[in-house]
């Protein structure tokens, strides 16, 4: 086999297994399953990947990584408290509409198998610490002004996480009952409305 088609064997059985356990989980996909998806047999996942933890681990390490690039991002523009804010809840349902089935796989696999998770649940964490202190940061300098009202990092990002996700959770619930599928127009609707409901509740009272 030619090191270009042995590159891209690799790099199919790799998509495979991403598109599996996205779709079913790790504990649903077999090894089998990841074969026949790249097209391959299953010696071949084997002699590139050895394991189906190892193929999981590297697919899951790679999306939480994503996720902390994207979700707990800080970055400081030239640019109000406001305007940050509103392109910081922005981002993040952008984030989750590129990546619908991301978040409930990151999460359904720090549930149901800590012990496979625990690295990477410790790494998020982390971020999501650090994220929550350069907004406190910002969030003191903006009550010291005058601007605001007493209103906590944790509590502002637990309102903007919990409202996209429940968006989207709301909207698959719906698409099954009707077959709706959400267009342009349902996800600037929301996006405007939670924009509205945080600055209000960041308001002074």
């Amino acid at each position: 086999m030619s090191m270009k088609k042995e590159e891209k064997t690799e790099e199919e059985i790799l998509l495979a297994a991403e598109e599996l356990f996205l779709e079913q989980g790790f504990a649903q996909t077999t090894t089998a399953q990841i074969a026949q998806r790249a097209g391959c047999n299953s010696a071949l996942v084997h002699y590139y990947y050895r394991t189906k933890e190892n193929l999981f681990a590297r697919i899951f390490g790679s999306k939480v990584q994503l996720m902390l690039q994207n979700i707990f991002s800080f970055d400081r523009r030239d640019e109000t408290f406001e305007e940050r804010i509103t392109r910081l809840i922005s981002a993040h349902l952008s984030f989750l509409r590129e990546n619908p089935r991301l978040v409930p796989f990151v999460l359904k696999e720090i549930l149901f198998c800590p012990e496979r998770a625990i690295p990477y649940a410790q790494e998020l964490s982390r971020a999501r610490g650090e994220f929550l202190r350069h907004l406190e940061e910002d969030l003191r300098a903006e009550r010291s002004a005058g601007r605001i009202g007493d209103v906590r990092g944790e509590a502002l990002l637990n309102l903007v996480v919990t409202q996209n996700i429940s968006f989207f959770i709301l909207a698959t619930f719906k698409r099954a009952a009707t077959g709706h599928i959400l267009q342009d127009a349902d996800f600037d609707a929301h996006c405007t409305e939670l924009i509205t409901t945080v600055l209000a509740r960041l308001r002074p009272q």
